[in-house]
């Protein structure tokens, strides 16, 4: 979304002074690894509407977040 709408005229890693990646992997880090417990229930609400809108009510009926470790973030770390 950033990239739309900015005036850049092609999308590249670090745009200007905004690093992208590191944007990135920040919502990654927030979504696998809240910080508060207040955290955790807006990230599971998050990912319920996100799973909804991409799978359909249908196939989302009941939600159950992986456990943290096994997360990209948590797995990249262990190594």
């Amino acid at each position: 979304l950033r990239f739309a709408l900015s005036s850049s005229g092609s999308w590249c890693v670090i745009d200007d002074e905004f690093n992208n990646q590191e944007f990135y992997d920040n919502i990654v880090d927030y979504l696998e690894l809240p910080p508060t417990p207040e955290a955790v229930k807006e990230v599971d609400g998050i990912l319920l509407w996100w799973n909804r809108k991409v799978f359909g009510q249908k196939y989302v009926s009941d939600y159950r977040p992986q456990q943290a470790h096994q997360m990209s973030v948590a797995m990249t770390l262990a190594k």
